[in-house]
């Protein structure tokens, strides 16, 4: 997605093409083909979560970063995409971490970020109940096929809301950063068994 940052244009990518990971591709054919069964909530979870999530982050990042509320920290990565069945390389900034001017404001972006996501997902499993609305689409191979997938709605959910405790309890990191300029800025990281990941990672 296009970002601008100090007037040069960017091919800001936030999300990975269903493409790059077999296993999102797979679970994505598959989430098509349960909604040919009647049961729509997979493929709105890849759509809310997969497609409408990403932009509305991007968006508000690229708003802050015009106004100067926030910095981005980005890597170039290179990319090899087919145009007419021809090979060739691009490069693409992607996003590592939001920075932002205090501990508080990345608090409050992520914190806002993982109530949205929270809400998206609780979105899907209203719609998995939508699905059971009418009695005569009920049927026990539906059922036994909904079961997983309530399983799995259950675990994002979870998971959202366990990430969201982390963050008001202030159970992450702040890291400060200087630019060139001399400006700090700062950006957030949670450390997990040793492992140390940007805020951001976790949101996407």
């Amino acid at each position: 997605m296009p970002f601008l940052q100090k007037d040069i244009a960017m091919n800001y990518q936030i999300f990975s093409p269903f493409s790059n990971r077999i296993s999102t591709l797979i679970a994505f054919l598959l989430s098509v083909a349960l909604a040919w069964f009647g049961l729509s909530a997979p493929l709105s979870y890849f759509f809310l979560l997969g497609f409408i999530f990403p932009i509305i982050i991007s968006m508000r990042l690229h708003r802050l970063n015009e106004t100067g509320t926030a910095y981005t920290l980005t890597e170039n990565s290179h990319w090899t995409i087919y145009i007419y069945g021809f090979p060739t390389q691009e490069q693409r900034a992607v996003l590592k971490n939001p920075c932002f001017w205090s501990s508080d404001r990345i608090k409050q972006f992520f914190v806002r970020c993982f109530v949205a996501k929270t809400l998206m997902q609780c979105a899907s499993i209203a719609i998995l109940a939508q699905d059971f609305i009418k009695p005569e689409r009920t049927t026990p191979m539906l059922v036994m096929i909904a079961l997983p997938v309530l399983l799995c709605l259950l675990y994002a959910v979870s998971k959202s809301t366990y990430m969201l405790y982390l963050i008001m309890t202030n159970k992450w990191q702040c890291e400060s950063l200087v630019t060139e300029t001399g400006s700090v800025w700062y950006q957030g990281f949670l450390e997990t068994e040793g492992v140390r990941q940007p805020l951001f990672s976790r949101l996407l």
